[in-house]
């Protein structure tokens, strides 16, 4: 199983050194638009027969959704795992305290 850290550095490593450099607009619209193409698959698995073929596009979708949140931590130097450790503290704090 890769880890957070793992897939980010891939993405550092091998997908940014491999693609067309693009500025952070750009990766901000990236990323707009694979969350759209998250909720589209949401929104079939409803009113479709076939969910099979839809939970494997939905599958993709987030995968590419991850690709472009890793990006534009990458541009920031931001750790993606320790961003998520912080929140999940957040909120465990939050949960303990009853809100």
């Amino acid at each position: 199983m890769t880890k957070l850290k793992e897939a980010q550095d891939w993405v550092r490593e091998d997908w940014e050194k491999n693609s067309k450099p693009v500025d952070e607009k750009t990766e901000i619209l990236f990323l707009i638009e694979e969350f759209g193409e998250v909720a589209e698959m949401i929104r079939k698995v409803d009113g479709n027969k076939n969910r099979k073929k839809i939970k494997v596009d939905l599958e993709k979708e987030i995968g590419d959704l991850l690709v472009c949140l890793a990006t534009i931590a990458n541009r920031h130097h931001i750790d993606l795992e320790k961003a998520f450790l912080k929140t999940k503290k957040k909120i465990q704090e939050r949960h303990q305290k009853g809100y």
